[in-house]
């Protein structure tokens, strides 16, 4: 009996957790498994947060980042660098939210403590609050600081445990026509079943998404591709995703990292041309760059409003809407950034269906147009306004004429007006397709006789409205 009573007291002995070495690696296990579920519980609750924040929701993302601070000192990770992390967070809505600079200064005050080395990334840093945080630091006289968790684990031997959500040293510089990496490192507590990186030119809301590659222990690396790397900047992030959610990052969707561009090789200088393996590029447009022309050539179709006499018969026109079936576009311009341009286009007009011995058979037209993209790539809805001199004609039936010479022409002009909305669409290299929808309204502004009069080429324009739909190529170099 006391055999069999000595064999489990000393089987429970062994179970637990304070008995010999065995209980000991099993208490430590157990306790960094729960450091890390803290961890986990803590950086979440900062990120739901800042989207607070990012949302202007102040009120909520100072109780949600207090509730982080109990969470953590709660589970006792009070010297913790995540800690730091959420006290600097709270510093920055108390100092950019609820504009109190005296709360932000005590919160700035517990990060320093902990990490004299904490910085204010650059999705939320201004001046003044940069200085704030310079301020408490030299109070607290934290000029040496200490290395980061991220340096500090890379010396180590790179223990992916001590690192704090995802760290990323920011890429603020690059170089238009360059691809550029970009690296970084998540902690073992973010519990992150991959990596992205997610870039965007401003001004366009979707951003495109690139898995990154583990290059070893925690630390993934992706490149933002040349053919994207154009313009004057480009937005990004990088995301630690757990269920295909963003669990931790360096910047985010509505608040992203900003790499500026600067000349450096490549097609980079070309608003509508390519990068390195002929893709289009998705960004801003380089001012004071290099002098970028394009040439185009549409062919179109349309019709409109016409008044006054036709040419040859001299027939009262009665009402409405008369064709201008076929015209050409041909168009050299220049882009004074990747959404401004100003262009010199010649519209020449075919009078066909015209029947009436005699008819004009062409009505040629200048016009000097500026159009102006909705979307930063420069491709998409394009706005444009045009202003030149010419002829516009319609053909129009003749009442009281014998069968094939019912048709004759009408005039308008001299001058000309218009606007339009248009679509471009890159076709891959220099190549892009371009449609168009154009309104010109002809008039002839007290100008009563164009040309030599009397005479064969002598032209008395009226007043007309003309709607163009027009389809093309454009090249850019």
């Amino acid at each position: 009996m006391r055999i069999a009573l000595y064999t489990v007291v000393a089987a429970a002995l062994l179970a637990s957790p304070t008995a010999g070495p065995v209980g000991e690696r099993t208490a430590r296990a157990q306790g960094r498994e729960a450091g890390k579920s803290a961890q986990r519980e803590v950086a979440a609750k900062t990120i739901e947060a800042m989207q607070s924040f990012d949302l202007l929701e102040f009120e909520a993302a100072r109780r949600q980042l207090g509730e982080a601070v109990a969470l953590a000192r709660k589970n006792k990770l009070d010297r913790e660098p995540i800690l730091a992390r959420v006290y600097l967070n709270l510093g920055i809505v108390e100092f950019a939210g609820m504009k109190n600079r005296d709360g932000a200064r005590r919160a700035f005050a517990a990060a320093v403590a902990i990490d004299p080395a904490i910085e204010i990334g650059v999705a939320y840093r201004t001046d003044a609050m940069a200085e704030l945080l310079a301020a408490v630091k030299k109070e607290i006289g934290a000029t040496e600081a200490r290395p980061r968790p991220a340096e500090a684990g890379a010396a180590a031997g790179d223990d992916c445990a001590q690192i704090e959500g995802v760290e990323h040293t920011l890429v603020e510089q690059g170089r238009r026509g360059r691809s550029q990496p970009i690296r970084a490192r998540v902690g073992e507590a973010v519990g992150a079943e991959g990596m992205s990186l997610f870039y965007r030119p401003p001004g366009v809301e979707r951003y495109v998404e690139v898995p990154m590659r583990r290059t070893g222990g925690c630390e993934y690396e992706a490149e933002i591709p040349a053919s994207a790397m154009e313009g004057e900047a480009l937005h990004y992030y990088v995301a630690a995703l757990r269920k295909g959610r963003m669990v931790s990052g360096s910047g985010s969707r509505g608040s992203p990292n900003i790499l500026e561009l600067s000349a450096g090789g490549g097609d980079g200088e070309n608003p509508l041309g390519a990068g390195q393996g002929g893709q289009v590029s998705a960004s801003a447009a380089p001012v004071g760059g290099k002098k970028t022309v394009f040439l185009s050539l549409a062919v179109g179709t349309g019709g409109g409003y016409v008044t006054g006499a036709t040419e040859v018969v001299g027939t009262e026109v009665n009402c409405c809407f008369a064709p201008a079936l076929l015209h050409l576009l041909p168009e050299v311009g220049y882009y004074f950034t990747r959404r401004l341009s100003l262009s010199a286009a010649f519209r020449m007009g075919f009078a066909l269906g015209a029947n009436v011995p005699g008819h004009a058979t062409a009505a040629p037209a200048g016009l000097l147009r500026l159009r102006y993209a909705l979307s930063q790539t420069g491709d998409g809805f394009q706005l444009s306004a045009s202003a030149g001199g010419g002829i516009i004609r319609h053909t129009v039936k003749v009442e009281e004429q014998a069968s094939g010479a019912d048709t004759d022409t009408t005039a308008s002009g001299p001058f000309v007006v218009g606007a339009g909305l248009g679509y471009l669409l890159a076709l891959g290299g220099p190549t892009h397709l371009v449609a168009e929808l154009n309104g010109l309204a002809a008039f002839p502004a007290g100008i009563k006789e164009v040309g030599p009069c009397p005479g064969s080429g002598c032209v008395r324009p009226h007043f007309g409205v003309q709607v163009d739909i027009n389809l093309g190529v454009l090249f850019a170099f």
